[in-house]
């Protein structure tokens, strides 16, 4: 009943123009209230499994009371574009799913459903840019709570975010850690707007911030979370120094690297992952085939899972265009697959046949065939192309570093996929978009609709680079 009431008022408060109290509810219901309210709270007396559906619901009420001008949006604004046309594939997928392959309707809306999340990008545009800003910022500071309470989880043994019975802990008896698997939702993009974005007053606060997100990203132990945002950090950096300087970071960073790799737990899930790549190099060696893996985690696991299904969706014309369809785990048709890479599924006692949080693109393949993932690429092309085209905004450099390395993490893990994540891209490249547009003293785009904007207006410059501490 809370999350309905707070649905309601959400967008209540958009139509008001008071938008930045909307936002934050609706990016609370998006993100399992922050990781801090509990979903139980949320979800009492609703028939709905995730407060996440009400996030959905809420971007489609003001998709629908918009709809014309989305439909100029349509004809004016290329990602928006790229956006509807990936979700009609998504849709028209669901009715192949539904009425010829004859899947549940529940299956089906269920995995469609997260896709909407894309059309946040249409709401956010409809926001005047300083409120957008204030939406971020807020997100940023509760993004360093989260690490708190993350942290706090290893020495207390108690999960202090999201749900504890869904969160996954790995004692790693071996080099004496305890994985937390609950990340805050947001770390990688607050993780690059307070290392490239954020302008500080005190270096003081800027180095116990930045200490506090880098010990959040390599307390979980995750050897691809690591290294893809150090490297990408670093290509970075690299690349706005001189020659000389350039010399000087490579030197810091083999300096630092050899450090922590004196740290016994991150030695061994070093070359643990370094033994795996060296399976998939070795001569002779044939991930498809490879089913000797160790499932729990490695990298050879996962090139044989995309593997397998990869040659299963191209071997017919049907599954090249949509895949197996909009299929959940827990479906009867989902019973008659038999890739045999895949993680043992413990409520059905079988190898699970389509769900997987360790790669991304087995996902895709399955879901939308090969026709719908060149899509899927091509749309995330141009929302790099379009955070480039507006890199005079800081907070366009944090969404193509925060693109970036999502992108590379999808082939260990599937948070290119989640709601949270569409949300924070399409939310940083309306600031990005907006706050050019405020630069050339802009005031709307040519698919607003005045009573939204008549009593706004920008500011004369980006409120990203305002923010203090």
């Amino acid at each position: 009943m809370v999350g309905t009431i707070l649905t309601i008022v959400a967008i209540g408060l958009f139509f008001s123009n008071r938008f930045y109290g909307s936002l934050l509810i609706f990016v609370g219901l998006a993100t399992k209230g922050f990781l801090l309210i509990p979903q139980e709270w949320l979800l009492a007396g609703l028939p709905i499994e995730k407060t996440s559906d009400m996030a959905i619901m809420y971007i489609v009420v003001i998709c629908l009371f918009r709809f014309s001008t989305l439909q100029r949006a349509f004809q004016h604004d290329p990602v928006l574009r790229w956006i509807l046309i990936f979700i009609l594939f998504v849709f028209v997928d669901g009715l192949y799913s539904r009425f010829i392959l004859g899947y549940e309707l529940n299956s089906v809306v269920r995995v469609f459903r997260n896709n909407l999340f894309l059309l946040s990008f249409f709401v956010f545009m409809l926001v005047p840019v300083n409120d957008l800003t204030r939406v971020w910022h807020t997100l940023a500071i509760i993004t360093l709570i989260q690490c708190v309470l993350f942290l706090l989880q290893i020495p207390t043994g108690t999960v202090l975010l999201g749900d504890p019975e869904s969160t996954t802990i790995n004692n790693m008896e071996s080099i004496g850690w305890v994985r937390y698997y609950n990340l805050p939702t947001f770390l990688i993009p607050t993780l690059f707007y307070y290392l490239f974005a954020y302008e500080y007053t005190s270096r003081v606060a800027k180095w116990l911030i930045i200490g506090l997100l880098l010990i959040t990203v390599v307390a979980p132990m995750h050897r691809s979370l690591m290294l893809i945002i150090a490297v990408v950090a670093s290509v970075y950096i690299l690349a706005q120094q001189t020659t000389s300087k350039r010399f000087l970071y490579v030197a810091l960073l083999i300096i630092v690297g050899n450090g922590a790799m004196m740290i016994g737990s991150i030695q061994s899930r070093v070359n643990d992952g370094l033994a795996d790549i060296n399976k998939i190099l070795m001569p002779g060696s044939h991930a498809v085939t490879y089913l000797s893996y160790d499932a729990s985690d490695t990298f050879t696991y996962r090139i044989a899972h995309l593997a397998e299904r990869f040659t299963y969706v191209i071997a017919e014309p049907a599954r090249l265009l949509f895949g197996i369809g909009l299929l959940t785990e827990d479906s009867k048709q989902a019973g008659k697959l038999t890739f045999e890479a895949g993680l043992y599924n413990q409520h059905t006692g079988e190898i699970s046949q389509v769900d997987t949080s360790d790669i991304a693109w087995s996902l895709l393949i399955l879901y939308v065939g090969v026709v719908g993932t060149v899509l899927f690429i091509i749309l995330h092309v141009r929302l790099f192309r379009c955070f480039l085209h507006h890199r005079n905004i800081p907070i366009s450099i944090v969404g193509a570093l925060t693109l970036g390395t999502v992108f590379l993490i999808s082939f260990t893990g599937v948070e290119i996929l989640y709601g949270s994540f569409r949300i924070s891209m399409t939310l940083m490249l309306g600031i990005a978009i907006k706050g050019s547009q405020a630069l050339t003293d802009r005031t709307r785009l040519p698919y607003t609709d005045a009573p939204l904007f008549a009593r706004r207006s920008y500011p004369s410059v980006p409120q990203m680079a305002q923010h203090r501490i």
